[in-house]
């Protein structure tokens, strides 16, 4: 492959912390659904309105309720004991919208290996559990919002995982878990993963624990950068 081929996306930068980083060039690379993405420009201010709304009406803790069910699969009416606890929740506005999730992620100590980015996790998020394949980047604020991405996450190390998901309020602790059997679901090559639904029962019982994190509010402007150096031989100089 011909290095102007292979290195058609990069581009010289003086510094990574402090150059401005030009998004036109990168439009022709996006998904076909980023620009179906939700974004939201005032995170505190709609998260408060959101939080607000929940708040008004509804039933007061500690009341004796009957709750009526419709549409529910029947995967979902065959497996449910009566002599066991269901447990319902419900969502947040907008909390159903696909948008670009950002969360702080660092290994667990019981797992020495480092993670690669793009390999596939199992999220636990509040009540909801995703299957993701995140991107991991440097952790932290930079003047242009470029930040390095990071091949490996290594024990010790707390980096940012990137991937689309369902946007999540607020600062919610999160737990990551890893398959210890081979996944029977298609695997998505995407630079950064969609995520279609959540998981079901039948993938509980076979996943380790290798890390925590926390959510993040979603940023579409957060750039990750991948560096390359470099070198070679001169071909041709020109004395003029």
């Amino acid at each position: 492959v011909l290095a102007r081929e292979r290195l058609v996306r990069y581009r010289g930068l003086k510094s990574l912390r402090s150059s401005n980083w030009e998004t036109e060039e990168d439009r022709a690379h996006e998904p076909e659904e980023w620009n179906r993405l939700l974004q939201i420009s005032n995170y505190k201010g709609v998260q408060s309105k959101v939080l607000d709304e929940a708040l008004v009406g509804g039933v007061q803790p500690g009341t004796r309720v009957c709750v009526h069910l419709r549409n529910v699969p029947l995967s979902l009416q065959s497996s449910i004991q009566p002599s066991m606890c269901l447990t319902l929740f419900s969502l947040l506005q907008h909390e159903h919208k696909q948008t670009v999730m950002n969360f702080s992620m660092s290994l667990s100590s019981d797992y020495p290996n480092p993670l690669k980015s793009k390999e596939e996790l199992v999220m636990q998020c509040g009540p909801r559990r995703f299957i993701i394949n995140p991107l991991f980047s440097q952790f932290g604020n930079t003047p242009n919002n470029v930040h390095k991405f990071n091949r490996y996450l290594h024990p010790g190390q707390t980096a940012m995982a990137t991937f689309m998901a369902p946007l999540t309020w607020g600062p919610v602790p999160t737990l990551f878990f890893k398959r210890t059997t081979p996944s029977s679901l298609p695997s998505e090559e995407a630079n950064i993963t969609k995520i279609p639904e959540t998981t079901t029962q039948t993938y509980t019982n076979n996943l380790e624990l290798i890390g925590t994190g926390t959510s993040k509010p979603p940023d579409q402007s957060r750039i990750i950068a991948k560096r390359v150096i470099l070198t070679g031989h001169p071909f041709k100089i020109h004395k003029k």
